[in-house]
């Protein structure tokens, strides 16, 4: 599995950009009983305005570091709380991989 760095050595610490981010990770990695976070759940627990969550959102998806949920798209989780080594994450490949397999089962 790949090893995805933590946000608290990622963040830029010290500044007004940093302690919206910090803001931002607490509300989403710190949360004692959810795993995923809707986007507004995180707006109104980190006091950010939606626009501000989704910006951060997008700088750490591209970093593996923040995780769309596969059943909704408007949760999402931190990767150090997720099992991504389960079979819930699956590839576009993985998935249409199993349906051919599917498909041609039930052919014959």
């Amino acid at each position: 599995m790949k090893r995805y760095r933590k946000w608290i050595n990622v963040y830029p610490q010290g500044t007004k950009e940093g302690d919206e981010e910090q803001r931002f990770f607490i509300s989403l990695a710190r949360h004692p009983k959810y795993e995923w976070r809707s986007l507004a759940a995180v707006a109104k627990e980190s006091g950010l305005d939606k626009k501000r969550v989704e910006q951060i959102i997008q700088k750490y998806y591209k970093e593996g570091m923040v995780i769309q949920n596969p059943k909704n798209e408007d949760q999402w989780g931190y990767w150090e709380r997720l099992d991504l080594s389960s079979k819930k994450f699956k590839s576009m490949a993985e998935k249409d991989h199993e349906r051919r397999i599917d498909d041609y089962k039930s052919k014959s």
